[in-house]
């Protein structure tokens, strides 16, 4: 062997082993389920949300339909976030009907520059008279995991908005003004992902329906979901906080439960939806489904 030769073999060697380096740090890095940890946060925050535990300063959050209960919600999400390491704001509005209300959200940076968007959400909003565990405890519990697992994600190339919003229960107004604020900021929003029920899971196949989506985020959701052997639905339901994302131009989806397909909740709106009604081996299957998609789209 030549010297030259010898050398470009050596060349070579060094060429893959920083090109396989390389590849490791730029990796989509989510566990295969998420840890016990994680699964026992998303109790603790349906727990509270519902009533069922008291707050750290040993309040109870009665109800999330009163503006005084919202308050305690609203610091209690924020208290969350600061401990995610992410700074939150809020977003108070009118609408042109006079209702007043506060969208409260944060941002997962890109870990590298970015212009683009990702936002998901979750309405924190319960009816009246409801614990509303399933309706959306569960939703904003399944943001939260899901940001938890993001941050896992060594290469993001995208922004992650993730927003809890008021009024869902009241014609969609919290997500209809986040809605008109992010065209207002001139935001570049690659997707709207938004979560409403996803607790209850009766026959325990872990399917899930997903509302009215665009071609291409249908895809990846098929995809991931068949990997994980999760069977997917899809429906034309536009009755929650994605619609008024895409009514605007954005691409949006709405993940749920078998809402459509009959395996849903029997205490919808009701005072039965508690706490021990909430399929937490579901919530975490599907946390699991989301993240993976969410963790794809960010290292594009």
């Amino acid at each position: 062997m030549t010297f030259w030769t010898a050398m470009r073999k050596v060349l070579f060697g060094f060429l893959i082993c920083f090109i396989a380096a390389c590849s490791k740090d730029t990796d989509v890095i989510i566990p295969d389920m998420p840890n016990n940890d994680e699964k026992v946060q998303q109790t603790e925050i349906i727990s509270i949300l519902t009533g069922n535990d008291t707050i750290e300063n040993g309040d109870i959050i009665a109800g999330r339909s009163a503006e005084s209960e919202k308050v305690k919600v609203r610091i209690y999400l924020k208290g969350l976030i600061n401990l995610l390491s992410q700074t939150p704001l809020e977003h108070n509005y009118v609408s042109v009907s006079g209702l007043t209300g506060t969208n409260i959200y944060a941002t997962l940076p890109a870990t590298v520059g970015s212009t683009e968007y990702i936002i998901v959400g979750a309405h924190y909003d319960a009816v009246s008279g409801s614990p509303g565990a399933n309706d959306n405890a569960s939703g904003v519990a399944m943001i939260f995991g899901l940001i938890k697992e993001l941050k896992k994600v060594k290469f993001r190339n995208k922004h992650v908005m993730f927003v809890f919003f008021d009024h869902e229960e009241l014609y969609l107004t919290g997500s209809r003004m986040f809605a008109d604020k992010i065209l207002l900021d001139s935001l570049n929003v690659h997707s709207v992902h938004t979560v409403d029920q996803m607790g209850w899971d009766n026959d325990g196949d872990r399917a899930i329906e997903l509302e009215l989506p665009t071609d291409s985020l249908k895809v990846i959701y098929q995809e991931t979901a068949s990997e994980l052997g999760i069977p997917v639905h899809v429906t034309m339901t536009g009755s929650t906080d994605h619609s008024a994302f895409r009514n605007r131009g954005f691409k949006a989806i709405g993940l749920t439960e078998e809402y459509i397909n009959g395996d849903t909740t029997p205490y919808y709106h009701q005072s039965g939806d508690t706490y021990a009604t909430i399929n937490f081996d579901y919530l975490t299957s599907s946390t699991l489904l989301m993240s993976k998609v969410i963790a794809n789209i960010v290292s594009e």
